[in-house]
């Protein structure tokens, strides 16, 4: 509360502008989540009504990232297994100081002359990429504008790199699938950089939890992306998945080779789309290629998140969908979060029975419904609504 107080004081003309660190950053923003949109405002304010500067450190490894001059290989490894890794409480830290400098980006932006209405879009892009402004402005506010800008980009590189660990058992898992490791893990530390802009701490769920899923998406999307003679979307991947199921279930039913109006009837689509996706199978990498290093069984196809039949348009939409179920999902009772993904086969799991998930945890499968209604009424909640309903 120190740290306020002494923000509200006025600076004496022609003193230097004050420069905070930012422990002091971490005890202005110590406030509870209902007093948490008021404190940012004010402290905005404040902080931009003295030009005071927020002084952030080097990050020695992302420094270079966005020039791509940053080395992939072990000597990269060596160098994050060196930094300190963010722990729940540095997770939660970070979360909110992104957030803080966020808007305070936000607000140098409206100050510079950019339209209110194009703020949101503006807010992640470096400064030569900005637009020009759309009315007169300041060299003030100009400048305010760049250190706003570098003090940002600055706290959200060192974000990353606290976090770099996590991408390189998922790269481990998948890097024998014709993909360079070096590549993978680029793709893998790109995405962490979507997972703290999505990530929300007021759930008060892991950083962690949140920033493996965006990891996994970002390299199953290279490997299918870069490994295919012809490029084939992945809608039609994860069809001839679930095509190959429905056979193989028909199969251990029947013991004989499956009827493809059967199969059509089972999934809900015509013999002449089932012909269709089969046809494709000569251009594809095998789906049955086994991933990591345990004789399980894994295949790269049981890695992919199961989702609907029909074509999505951008594959980017389909990851947000995935990535703002997953986050609904981990705001859930570990036990509730569990039953959904095997009671619907999220994940790539089979779905399963309210008798084969009870004889699992040794309960009644009457129990195991109670427990999946109460997960399906906890995400029907307004805020877990509000992030899926964009989706339809």
């Amino acid at each position: 509360m120190a740290v306020g107080l002494r923000l509200r004081k006025s600076t004496a003309r022609g003193a230097a502008p004050p420069v905070i660190d930012l422990a002091a950053v971490d005890a202005l923003l110590d406030v509870s989540v209902e007093q948490w949109d008021r404190r940012v405002a004010k402290s905005v304010r404040d902080l931009r009504g003295r030009g005071a500067r927020i002084e952030i450190p080097d990050s020695p490894i992302l420094a270079n990232f966005a020039s791509s001059q940053v080395t992939w290989g072990g000597l990269f490894e060596a160098q994050v297994k060196a930094l300190p890794h963010l722990d729940r409480a540095a997770e939660f830290r970070m979360a909110r100081r992104y957030e803080f400098l966020r808007a305070r980006v936000r607000d140098a932006l409206a100050r510079a002359g950019h339209a209110e209405s194009k703020l949101d879009q503006l807010v992640l892009r470096p400064l030569h990429a900005l637009p020009a402004a759309t009315r007169r402005t300041t060299q003030a506010a100009t400048e305010h504008l760049a250190r706003c800008v570098d003090e940002f980009e600055r706290l959200r590189n060192l974000y990353v790199e606290g976090a770099l660990y996590l991408i390189f058992s998922p790269v481990r898992r998948y890097r024998d699938l014709g993909v360079d490791e070096g590549d993978l893990l680029q793709e893998g530390a790109a995405s962490l950089f979507q997972a703290i802009e999505g990530f929300d701490w007021r759930r008060e769920v892991r950083f962690k939890t949140y920033a493996v899923y965006w990891i996994q998406q970002a390299i199953l999307k290279t490997l299918y992306n870069a490994s295919r003679t012809v490029r084939i979307p992945i809608w039609v991947q994860k069809t001839f998945r679930k095509i190959k199921r429905a056979q193989d279930r028909r199969r251990d039913e029947t013991g004989a080779a499956p009827d493809l109006a059967d199969v059509a009837q089972d999934l809900g689509l015509s013999t002449e789309r089932i012909e269709e996706i089969l046809a494709v199978r000569r251009y594809a990498v095998s789906l049955d290629a086994p991933i990591g290093t345990e004789d399980d069984g894994s295949s790269l196809a049981q890695s992919l998140a199961d989702s609907s039949l029909e074509p999505i348009h951008e594959s980017i939409r389909e990851g947000d969908l995935d990535a703002e179920l997953h986050t609904a999902l981990a705001g859930l009772p570990d036990r509730e979060r569990m039953i959904l993904m095997r009671r619907y086969g999220l994940g790539g799991r089979e779905p399963e029975t309210l008798l084969q998930i009870a004889q699992d945890l040794g309960v009644t499968a009457e129990r195991v419904r109670q427990l999946q209604k109460a997960a399906i009424e906890r995400l029907r909640r307004p805020d877990a609504m509000e992030r899926l309903k964009i989706f339809g």
